[in-house]
Parts: structure tokens; sequence; C-alpha cells
């Protein structure tokens, strides 16, 4: 079963091919290299690189952990990162709150308008109430009129044309009769 190993901080580990530093010279290894533990013998360990070069180091120079270099490396770049993302944020939330303001005006504006048209609209119907009560009104007087006004001018309109026609057959029976008769009336 295989474990994960790490060099320490500072060190350039040599792995070989054969135990006990023997063999050929196969890579040199730097601090925070990830090692696979494949096999451990003593003070000697045999490993497989990220590579997949397999050979023996000295097993005191492993460790089960990430050195503190590479972690401080890692969490470097992790806060860089996070400095980043928290920067986009930071003007997302930015741009968003003035998004926010904007809108905001515009419905403080939009709501003026309103109460505006409202007000407006409150007017014309007051003005509205008073034509039709007004309308009202005058249709009840026409009414009124319509019945008392059209019998008298009728009968006076009567009794003018009749004493109109009366007078009118005269004086036509008149200058007709002394058309007749030379100018003379007879009768």
């Amino acid at each position: 079963m295989a474990e994960t190993r790490y060099v320490t901080d500072e060190l350039q580990l040599s792995l070989f091919e054969l135990i006990n530093s023997k063999g050929k010279l196969l890579q040199r290894l730097n601090s925070g290299a990830e090692l696979e533990l494949l096999q451990q013998e003593g003070l000697f360990a045999k490993v497989r690189t990220k590579d997949g070069t397999e050979g023996w180091t000295k097993a005191g120079f492993l460790i089960e952990r990430k050195p503190a270099r590479t972690q401080l490396i890692e969490l470097q770049q992790q806060h860089q990162t996070l400095t980043s993302s928290l920067e986009h944020s930071e003007a997302d939330l930015k741009k968003t709150r003035n998004e926010l303001e904007n809108l905001k005006k515009q419905e403080q504006q939009a709501n003026a308008e309103l109460q505006d048209q409202l007000a407006n609209t409150e007017g014309v119907i007051a003005a509205l109430d008073r034509i039709q009560q007004e309308n009202e009104t005058l249709r009840n007087s026409q009414s009124q009129m319509h019945s008392a006004i059209p019998l008298n001018w009728g009968l006076i309109a009567a009794g003018i044309s009749f004493v109109l026609g009366i007078t009118a057959g005269i004086a036509l029976f008149d200058y007709r009769s002394r058309k007749r008769h030379g100018g003379y009336r007879i009768y």
C-alpha cells in the first residue's frame, strides 16, 4: 500500500537506483517534491516521483505532510486568488449598489409622477362631477321650462296669428272691393 511523502524544506535529496545510496543516480529531488512511498527498509525508502521514476532515497528526510515552505507558497497563491476574488466581488457589490440607487431614484421619480397624475386625475374627476351636477341642474330647468313656456308661447302665437289673419282678411276684402268699384267702398 503506497503512501504520499514529501521532501523536507531546503534540501536536495538524491534518488538512486539501488538501496544504500548505491547504483546509478536517477535524479535530484528538491524540497517539497511530492513522492509516493512504495517500500521502506531501515533508513532507506523506495519512492516514485510524479513523473513515474522509481528509486531509493534516505527515509529520514521524508515527512507525511507538506513542508512549511510549500504550504506557504500554496497559501500565498490561495491568498492572491481570494484577494482577486474579493476585489471582483467588491466591484460587483459597488456596481450593484449603484444600480440599486439608480432604481430607487427612478422609483421616487415614478412615484412623484404618479402622485402628480393622481392629483390631476382627482381634479379632473372633481371638475367632471361639477359639470355633471350643472348638466343635471340644466336638464331639470329645461324640463320645467319645457312644460311651462311652450304652452304660453303657443297661446300667444296662436292669438297673434288669429288677429293677423283677420286683419289681413279684412284688408284683402277691402282692397278687392275697391278695385272692383272704382276705389269706393260699398259696405
